[in-house]
């Protein structure tokens, strides 16, 4: 069986700071086929490589167009989008025949001019393969699904987890589902339900955990083929911003619609207590210190890189100064300049840095600070989230102010993993605090040595309170904008 795989991604924030072109997936690494084999640049492959590898398993004959990514920004440039679409679908173009096609995609892509990239791209996949060749689409679980989306893709699937640890067992599932129906062992009839609420919801807590294991068991029943939990992405303003579940039977298109909106149903009235509590930056701060030993991890959830923010705010770091907090650490900020100077003064050397708060007014005001620079490094990574693949920091620089290390990088993106602190120079675990500027993704690699974890909702760029937040599309009514009943 021949398989055609693409991945195109990105998550993108209406708010961010951060504008998105070409060099945005550049940063990252794209792969095209004409650098050869794809077995020669797997990471560059990303979420593809799932697929890809099962494809081998299988002695199928994989066919690896486009794979890109973006760190989550502003909309894309319209030319660089098209650009990249159009690459990823003369690919398919030149890869026909083909029995099924394979997307990994983020769900909530948007581009000036266009806020419905995976739709977009799903339509004219179609429209090139025809109304008969199955096509799988792998999503985010942070997705904003769209009726183009499900009118043109035979099967939806996302992540299930949040952190997201699972993208290679839902690709084998996903893979599994289109050879079925390219076999014609099954018929696929697909419904979505919106679910009317913005929220973040955390899988590996109560009830949330409860409920998604109460759906995996439901997605067993005979007659059930798939059932996925969109969460949405509430930073993307769109029509089609929200949560929603998408439900796939074996050729039952009212069994499907009953069962995502019965999904739906359980989903809408977890919308409050299905969510983690925030502390304000002085009460997250007297809970973390209020433990006498061990490492607490202190999230700043508003200036998450991987939602869209700039990871350069200092309102925590502003506050852990002017208390006199010690033996801490913080990172990743993001201040290529702020490392250049660094590097441009050695390691040793004390110097006075200007740090954080370069992107606006959600940065907050920059922090001038004596600084002794305590590492540099060229080649500091991390394990990603979602494949474990070795993902480059970009240069590092830590710095230690009045008894705080700060990890500044290049590169942003969110801590995952430890090692994002220890490969730069610190050793996080013999901190009493250490600060990560990170949602929830941090959790799979943090939480088991961690003395305790506090969620703050800073000020910033993905702070908590979404009627804050300068919506202009989004469909009402949805909560908690508004009151609503489902």
């Amino acid at each position: 069986m021949k398989c055609y795989i693409a991945f195109l991604a990105h998550e993108t924030n209406s708010f961010s700071p951060v504008p998105t072109d070409r060099a945005n997936f550049d940063e990252i690494g794209v792969y095209r086929p004409s650098l050869g084999p794809p077995d020669a640049h797997r990471p560059l492959l990303k979420g593809a490589i799932d697929f890809y590898q099962e494809a081998l398993r299988r002695n199928d004959q994989p066919v690896v167009g486009l794979c890109a990514l973006a760190q989550p920004s502003l909309p894309c440039l319209e030319r660089d989008y098209t650009a990249l679409r159009d690459e990823l679908l003369q690919g398919l173009r030149d890869a026909l025949p083909v029995d099924m096609v394979l997307l990994m995609m983020h769900g909530s892509m948007m581009a000036q001019g266009c806020d419905d990239c995976e739709g977009d791209v799903l339509a004219r996949v179609r429209e090139i393969v025809g109304p008969r060749v199955p096509v799988g689409l792998l999503l985010d679980l942070h997705c904003n699904v769209t009726a183009k989306m499900v009118e043109n893709a035979t099967i939806i699937k996302a992540c299930r987890e949040y952190p997201h640890t699972d993208f290679a067992e839902r690709a084998e599932e996903l893979y599994d589902l289109l050879a079925a129906t390219v076999a014609g062992r099954i018929c696929p009839a697909m419904a979505f339900q919106r679910v009317p609420m913005l929220g973040l919801f955390q899988t590996q807590r109560e009830p949330m955990r409860s409920f998604v294991d109460r759906v995996m068991q439901q997605e067993r029943r005979p007659g059930a083929l798939s059932i996925t939990l969109a969460h949405g992405f509430p930073w993307g303003d769109s029509a089609h911003t929200g949560a929603g579940v998408i439900a796939v039977t074996n050729g039952d298109a009212a069994a499907a619609r009953e069962l995502a909106a019965a999904v739906g149903r359980e989903f809408f009235a977890l919308r409050e207590s299905g969510q983690v509590s925030l502390l304000d930056v002085h009460a997250a701060l007297d809970a973390a210190l209020a433990h006498p030993s061990g490492t607490v991890v202190l999230a700043d959830m508003a200036d998450n890189p991987g939602g869209g923010a700039a990871s350069d705010s200092t309102f925590v770091l502003r506050a852990m100064l002017e208390r006199g907090v010690r033996d801490a650490a913080l990172g990743l900020m993001w201040d290529p300049e702020a490392v250049r100077l660094a590097f441009a003064a050695g390691e040793g050397a004390t110097i006075p840095l200007r740090i954080g708060g370069k992107l606006g007014p959600m940065s907050g005001e920059p922090l001038d600070v004596l600084a002794t620079v305590r590492h540099l490094r060229t080649d500091a990574s991390q394990p990603h989230i979602a494949d474990g693949c070795a993902t480059a920091l970009g240069r590092t620089a830590v710095i230690e102010t009045q008894g705080i290390e700060i990890v500044l990088n290049e590169i942003r993106q969110q801590p995952f993993h430890p090692d994002a602190f220890a490969n730069a120079g610190v050793e996080p675990w013999a901190k009493r605090l250490l600060v990560v500027k990170s949602s929830f993704h941090f959790y799979a690699g943090f939480a088991e040595r961690a003395t305790a974890i506090v969620y703050c909702d800073a000020p910033g760029t993905l702070n908590s309170d979404a009627t804050r937040r300068p919506y202009r599309h989004v469909q009402r009514p949805i909560w908690p904008l508004d009151e609503v009943t489902m």
